[in-house]
């Protein structure tokens, strides 16, 4: 009799489990700054938070033999995906101190409606008008929110400068970063970040502002700051879920087309609400619901869109500069041998 041992199945999940991860991670992030920003600066914030997940990353490669997989194969392209999605995360974290976190985040997801734009000028991904006339309802829900010639806040506009900043860096992800691994992205994600932080809390300080925008946008206008246990412990919770969100979303989109997974981003609209009322009893007023309402309906609209066959598109290889497939202006020449670097 001859003994055969089966492999241990691999447990994976599918680009849509991965997204909903990382909005899980991705919420409970934010609900975490928001309790913090009375204590700390968010160049603070951004320091340690991304220190610690630098920690957590060196960690996590070393038990997992994923060592190699910290070193991008190239920096070019991986500097302008931090730039911008470290761009995002400074605009959205700026407006917490000033709006609730429900009315920041619907505004900021702008940026999935923009991620499904971009894919189809940028990467030739498909896009009908029935998806186009979607977006738009999304974008309208974003005006409900906002309500632009009303009491409208400057902090309202930093999580839609937050959203064009997210969806450039995305779609970066998928055109030009499909190749590289999800640790190395991080790494030079939380590099520029942590750089970021360490010269806001050197600068800021030196600053002569005013004493009473410093008051109003303490967050913004001061260095360092005395957190308290609760704080530091929150503070490393974000680094954690960063690292799992981050990880989660780069390997979602690397996987699969952005217009495809970008609707399940709107989970996040669905836990950000419960986390609030949960901790402050917020309730979003009835615009807030009727705009939140009209983004959820055209990301459902949109997700079972792309759920239909894909039509054959044209193959422009070769035809147009932004193509996928396009040379990359970020590798030298002199790397293109029979060893492919």
């Amino acid at each position: 009799m001859t003994l055969s041992v089966q492999p241990t199945a691999r447990v994976s999940f599918g680009p849509p489990a991965l997204v909903l991860i990382a909005m899980a991670a991705f919420a409970l992030q934010d609900i975490a700054v928001k309790l913090v920003s009375p204590e700390i600066s968010l160049w603070q914030l951004m320091m340690v938070r991304s220190i610690a997940t630098l920690g957590l990353m060196v960690v996590a490669a070393a038990v997992l033999r994923q060592g190699a997989a910290l070193v991008p194969k190239r920096w070019g392209w991986p500097m302008l995906r931090a730039i911008f999605m470290c761009g995002a995360y400074l605009c959205f974290y700026a407006s917490l101190p000033f709006l609730p976190v429900t009315t920041a985040a619907a505004t900021f997801f702008t940026g999935p409606l923009m991620i499904t734009l971009m894919a189809a000028l940028v990467l030739g991904e498909p896009i009908g008008p029935r998806r186009i006339m979607a977006v738009l309802v999304g974008f309208a829900g974003v005006v409900v929110i906002v309500r632009p010639g009303g009491e409208l806040q400057i902090a309202a506009l930093l999580p839609l400068a937050a959203a064009f900043c997210y969806a450039v860096g995305t779609v970066l992800t998928r055109w030009r970063c499909k190749e590289e691994a999800n640790f190395a992205l991080s790494l030079v994600h939380n590099l520029v970040y942590a750089n970021i932080g360490m010269i806001g809390v050197m600068v800021v300080p030196l600053l002569s502002f005013d004493p009473d925008f410093v008051a109003e946008w303490r967050f913004l206008a001061s260095g360092w700051g005395e957190p308290s246990a609760l704080s530091v412990a929150l503070i490393l919770l974000t680094a954690a879920t960063h690292l799992i969100g981050v990880l989660a979303i780069v390997r979602a989109y690397q996987a699969e087309d952005a217009s495809r997974i970008a609707p399940f981003e709107y989970s996040y609209l669905a836990m950000i609400p419960a986390l609030e009322f949960l901790i402050w009893h917020h309730v979003p007023d009835a615009m807030t619901f009727l705009g939140i309402a009209l983004i959820a309906l055209a990301g459902i609209f949109v997700a079972w869109r792309e759920g239909r066959p894909v039509r054959p598109r044209v193959q422009t290889q070769g035809e147009h500069p932004w193509t996928p497939d396009a040379p990359d202006p970020w590798t030298s020449t002199e790397g293109d041998g029979k060893d492919g670097a």
